[in-house]
């Protein structure tokens, strides 16, 4: 039998040279627009290792100004989590059984999901503050006193967490306090109090 012919295959074009591109040009151009965001409310963004422990070492630079006591608060967020099973196992995912759940969490470099960021809230007994990109701020209120801690964090493309600071804070400790400024006549459009439109009104980031 005779074999079957193979169609030519077409002349290929030259292709000229494409011009190299940077894979990270994206991301870089991002960050930049995150800092400048970040910036306009009188922050920064404190840049911490990224090595699996990023939100641990977020909330303890936060906390301690540290974040090489990252271990530490690991321990406490799990912890936190196994002594408070019935409230935390029914939001395990994938049906991983709790206990190897919590086991692979207290593992160095596993990345923290939302319980965790819910455990921590608690635990330390912070309300915390995500920080993203061209989205308004997410938060975790689980303490309605005004005098609890608010923790600062900003969260970069699905898979980073850094702190966040006042841009004149030092880092020689726990983060300062933030207060963030809002026009008030966009908190308070239909208010009749008398304000320039240029006013500035301060009020607790958590609002």
């Amino acid at each position: 039998m005779a074999k079957p012919k193979q169609q030519k295959k077409p002349p290929q074009k030259k292709q000229q040279n494409p011009q190299p591109q940077n894979k990270n040009q994206g991301k870089q151009d991002d960050t930049s627009q995150f800092r400048t965001q970040v910036d306009a409310l009188g922050l920064r963004i404190v840049e911490v290792t990224a090595d699996g422990n990023c939100f641990f070492r977020s909330l303890a630079d936060q906390l301690e100004g540290n974040e090489e006591e990252h271990r530490k608060y690991r321990s406490m967020v799990v912890k936190h989590i196994l002594d408070n099973r019935e409230m935390f196992e029914p939001f395990i995912e994938d049906e991983v059984p709790f206990d190897e759940y919590c086991q692979t969490m207290e593992n160095d470099g596993t990345w923290a999901g939302h319980m965790e960021l819910q455990a921590a809230s608690l635990v330390t007994r912070s309300n915390v503050c995500i920080h993203r990109n061209m989205f308004p701020r997410w938060y975790i209120r689980n303490f309605d006193d005004c005098q609890v801690r608010m923790v600062h964090l900003s969260y970069h493309d699905g898979e980073h967490y850094n702190s966040v600071r006042l841009k004149d804070d030092p880092c020689d400790g726990p983060a300062r306090s933030i207060i963030i400024k809002v026009l008030i006549k966009i908190l308070f459009p239909n208010s009749e109090i008398n304000v320039k439109s240029s006013s500035y009104f301060l009020i607790n980031s958590s609002l």
